[in-house]
């Protein structure tokens, strides 16, 4: 191909440079000053990253030091309540022993009590006894009009209707009856046994 210039001689000196077309597909590519800039700048990221990693770790290590001269001048305190615990510990396995013991016991006040306020008009007892696993008790009725078994049954269904007297008890039960006569008047002898948990 031939080049004919056909500016004037003034204008023939410069050098024109071609233009380059414009693509359409993409970005353009950064040149070489581009990336001149972003090297430092990376660097520079890189840097402050490392300055604050060791600004952080140094406050760390400040607070870790400040934590352990805590705990070491909480020991006798610590050394304290870890006795007061153990100490705490064994009298509560005494108390909690002490309470199931209390648990289980009987309370026969508790119980003559109820019997006595259950006791009816024409009844009395003659010998009430609790002993191990057993409870007995032997009474006698009088009634005017001649209802002692009647009387008897009604306060043996009151003492069993009462959960406080009935708590400690497996069973109630009437054993025996016997009729016989003080002077002009009909008694009726009785007796009940109970099982007790």
């Amino acid at each position: 191909m031939i080049e004919v210039n056909l500016l004037p001689e003034e204008l023939r000196n410069r050098v024109v440079k071609p233009v380059k077309p414009v693509s359409s597909g993409g970005p353009a590519k950064p040149g070489p000053q581009l990336l001149i800039l972003v090297i430092p700048l990376v660097f520079a990221v890189l840097i402050i990253t490392h300055i604050l990693f060791i600004f952080l770790g140094i406050t760390r290590s400040v607070q870790l030091n400040s934590l352990k001269a805590k705990w070491e001048r909480a020991m006798p305190q610590r050394k304290a309540w870890e006795d007061f615990n153990t100490e705490r510990a064994f009298v509560s396995g005494d108390a909690q022993a002490i309470q199931k013991f209390f648990a289980e016991r009987i309370n026969w006040s508790e119980k003559l009590n109820k019997l006595s306020l259950s006791l009816p008009c024409g009844l009395w007892f003659e010998f009430i006894s609790g002993s191990g696993k057993e409870f007995y008790l032997r009474g006698k009725a009088v009634s005017p009009d001649m209802e002692e078994v009647a009387l008897i049954r009604n306060f043996i269904d009151a003492i069993k209707k009462d959960p406080g007297f009935m708590k400690n008890f497996i069973s109630l039960e009437l054993t025996s009856i016997q009729k016989g006569m003080i002077g002009a008047y009909e008694v009726a002898d009785f007796s009940l046994t109970g099982s007790l948990k």
